[in-house]
């Protein structure tokens, strides 16, 4: 390239040559030549090519450049094509022998495709056959899975079986799981007899009945053991094994009541044991003292019996109802293996345990009422033999409260037909025999011994005494147990019989003592001693049926004295005469023709009227005066004016109609009616 410009700036810088006719040069040539000449090699991107290209020739001097430059370039061209045709010869060798490589390998693909189509055609059928083989295999396995969760429902393991028939193996939860999982295997086999699978379950429960006679005899055997064991001492560690024992026993009835019995028998001595260490030898070093030292305290001694007892049976029935697990969860007693979908399985299983809870119950209640047994024959007759001293009536009647309300209490604890809860309210009755026989014995004496009143008419000392009996009763019975506890509606006898048994012959015996007294007197007696019977009464709530017969028999005595009082105020007020014509007559007779019932008599009569009207209402009657209260004489003397008043209206009416034929009956009655009612008002 340097030469080549050296070249250029040489031809320019040399002058040219003179222009002559001879040596004028061509004008297409020259056109070309200046075109060349002035064109610049910077503007034509192929003239660089071109240089550059020369520029990359090795070994080219600038001589040879300006001499050959053609020749150079095309030898160089030359050898250029003999390199790129020996290269694409080498290529072609190369793709001949790779076309030769291609033809053998399609050949082989060739043959490998037609073995493998040959392959194919006789493989099919084996492949066909190699899925039904896996379709079976798959059933297998789902088959294989079944049997095992059938064998698994149905069938015991080697473990489980160990567990519940050898000796060797002692009981404990696990013996407990196996037997519940044999017992879950014999009620589902009971659903196999009701498909298709009867066989299966008839096998089955063929094959688990000799383990379950097994495990229920080596369960029998232990039960039996740890009864004798535990349950014959005072008190008892309920154990959850023994429980679960007794649970898994109520399958096997017979032997369920067999240790039942054991029970029954071991709880009855140890309690009927302890009761007579209760009443002899007390607790242990003597404390709490023996019951029987109080036995000259009547009412404290049956009841220092008769609460150990309730003591007793409360406790025994909370033992009782903890070795059962009474109330125990329908989710406790299920396993986790129990997975029962279907409803009438679910059904059977309510069932089941609605007859189990029931079995339960009866035989909490059969071995309550054993052990308590023991404790009714020393209760009663002990109880009998202080029943026999016939105490007071006030001991008598607490010793008789106090038994029926522990009769009622223990009732509750147990079954109404249990020796023990027979023999308390047959103990209550006797109590309240001997009550109601020393109350009959009391009011034959009250009614030997009626001696009369003093003339004041007050109440006789013996009635005061035996008010003072009466309100003893009545305190004990409201602050009784009884009471306390709410059990009064739930008394076999009514509180109305005692209050009849002390009241009845007191009263009685009032109206002896004052037989032979005028009649008004025995009617102030009796006032007086009911008032103070009633006052004795009206401190309780319950004895309001008694009070309201008392309060009737004195209101009547009350009128009857109110009558008699009338009568002496009509004999003083000198009406009774007109009073008792006017009762008399006739209805066609007139009362001014009858003698005495003129116009004269009857002014002098009405002129004595006006002089009692200042004497009524200034004093009380003396006789009144011995009622027992103000408010009784007021109630007497109010009654008798009101009588009065109305003789008084009757006679008015009968002055003034002029039937009875009276002239100016005015002048005869100075007084109207209601003047005559103001007068009296002062007096009421």
């Amino acid at each position: 390239m340097a030469d080549l410009d050296t070249a250029r700036s040489s031809l320019s810088s040399a002058e040219p040559p003179a222009l002559t006719l001879s040596n004028k040069p061509n004008k297409l040539l020259s056109a070309k030549l200046n075109k060349v000449l002035g064109s610049s090699s910077a503007d034509d991107g192929r003239i660089k090519a071109a240089l550059t290209a020369l520029s990359d020739i090795r070994d080219l001097d600038e001589a040879d450049l300006r001499r050959n430059l053609r020749g150079t370039i095309e030898k160089k061209e030359i050898e250029a094509n003999k390199q790129f045709i020996q290269a694409l010869s080498n290529v072609v060798e190369q793709l001949e022998t790779l076309e030769t490589q291609v033809n053998t390998m399609d050949q082989v693909c060739r043959t490998m495709k037609k073995s493998l189509d040959t392959t194919t055609a006789e493989t099919a059928q084996m492949i066909e056959q190699a899925h039904q083989i896996q379709e079976r295999s798959a059933a297998s396995d789902t088959r294989l899975i079944i049997v095992d969760k059938f064998l698994e429902r149905f069938t015991l393991s080697e473990e489980e079986i160990k567990i519940l028939c050898s000796s060797a193996y002692p009981i404990d939860d696990d013996f407990f799981q196996a037997l519940d999982h044999l017992q879950r295997i014999h009620s589902d086999c009971k659903l196999l007899l009701m498909t298709q699978n009867q066989q299966a379950g008839l096998q089955i429960m063929e094959a688990m009945t000799l383990h379950q006679e097994t495990a229920y005899e080596k369960l029998y055997r232990w039960t039996q053991y740890e009864t004798r064991a535990s349950f014959g001492k005072d008190s008892i560690d309920v154990s959850s094994l023994m429980t679960k024992a007794l649970h898994a026993l109520m399958h096997r009835p017979v032997l369920f009541q067999t240790i039942l019995d054991e029970i029954a028998v071991a709880r009855r001595e140890a309690v009927s044991s302890a009761f007579m260490t209760a009443l002899t030898r007390g607790g242990p070093g003597g404390t709490p003292r023996p019951i029987e030292l109080q036995a000259h305290d009547s009412l404290r001694y049956v009841g220092d019996m008769l609460a150990w007892i309730h003591q007793a049976a409360a406790s025994e029935k909370e033992m009782l109802e903890s070795l059962f697990q009474k109330g125990h969860s329908r989710a406790d007693k299920r396993s986790p293996h129990s997975d029962r979908s279907s409803n009438s399985a679910a059904e059977d299983v309510d069932f089941s345990e609605a007859r189990l809870a029931a079995q339960v119950n009866d035989a909490i209640s059969d071995l309550l009422d054993c052990a308590m047994e023991g404790t009714a024959r020393p209760l009663k007759s002990r109880t009998e033999q202080v029943l026999v001293l016939q105490p007071g009536a006030i001991t008598s009647y607490r010793m008789a409260n106090l038994i029926q309300f522990y009769a009622v209490t223990i009732g509750k604890l147990m079954r109404k037909q249990a020796a023990l809860a027979k023999i308390l309210y047959e103990i209550t009755g006797m109590a309240y025999k001997y009550f109601f026989k020393t109350l009959d014995a009391q009011a034959d004496r009250l009614l030997q011994s009626a001696d009369p009143p003093s003339k004041s008419l007050t109440t006789s000392p013996v009635v005061r005494d035996m008010t003072l009996q009466l309100k003893e009763i009545l305190s004990s019975y409201d602050s009784s147990l009884i009471m306390a506890s709410g059990l009064e509606d739930e008394q076999e006898f009514d509180f109305n019989q005692i209050l009849d048994a002390l009241v009845n012959p007191l009263l009685r015996m009032c109206e002896l003592s004052v037989e032979k007294f005028p009649k008004i007197d025995q009617e102030i007696y009796m006032v007086n001693c009911m008032h103070h019977v009633q006052t004795a009464l009206s401190l309780y709530d319950f004895t309001e049926s008694k009070r309201k017969g008392i309060a009737e028999r004195i209101d009547r005595l009350m009128k009857d004295l109110a009558a008699d009082q009338y009568r002496d105020l009509l004999a003083q007020s000198g009406l009774e005469k007109i009073h008792e014509t006017l009762e008399s007559k006739d209805a066609q007779t007139p009362l001014s023709k009858l003698p005495d019932m003129d116009t004269q008599s009857i002014s002098a009569a009405m002129a004595h009227f006006d002089s009692f009207l200042i004497m009524v209402s200034a004093d009380m009657s003396p006789r009144l005066r011995r009622l027992a209260t103000s408010q009784h004489c007021q109630e007497v003397q109010d009654g008798a004016i009101r009588l009065l008043l109305d003789a008084y209206r009757r006679i008015h009416k009968a002055v003034e109609d002029p039937s009875n034929q009276y002239e100016y009956p005015d002048r005869i009655l100075p007084r109207t009616v209601e003047e005559m009612e103001a007068i009296f008002s002062f007096a009421l």
